[in-house]
This record gives C-alpha cells, sequence and structure tokens, in this order.
C-alpha cells in the first residue's frame, strides 16, 4: 500500500466469479490476510484485486492443499 487507508480485498476464481470480500484497515508497505480453505471454497489458481482510494493492484495467487 503506497500509505495507510481503508481497504477493499476482493477474491475471484479464474471465470472471474467473486469468491469472497474482506474490508481490511491497510498500513503502508507490506500487508498481509490469512484466508481458509472454508472461506474460499476452491483451491488452484485466483486472483485478487486491493482497492484504496486511486490504488488498485491485481495479482495472482495459487492455493494449494
Amino acid at each position: 500500500m503506497p500509505s495507510a487507508a481503508k481497504a477493499t480485498l476482493s477474491v475471484y476464481n479464474v471465470t472471474g466469479q467473486l469468491v469472497t470480500v474482506r474490508k481490511v484497515d491497510a498500513t503502508k508497505g507490506l500487508n498481509s490476510e490469512t484466508f481458509t480453505r472454508e472461506e474460499l471454497g476452491v483451491g488452484g489458481v485466483l486472483y485478487y484485486t486491493l482497492e484504496s482510494g486511486d490504488f488498485t493492484a491485481t495479482k495472482k495467487m495459487i492455493i494449494v492443499e
């Protein structure tokens, strides 16, 4: 995060369907969030988008067993 702010973290599956959304109070710099397999309900490749004000970042994550 470029600065501390409230942010929205959205997780999508490979077809673009929304899996979960989480509101976070992010700090400047590196932040982390932990999801359980039950929360996500799927494995494999997922994408997440972090949005806060003018800042938006989309990245890929891999869920392994």
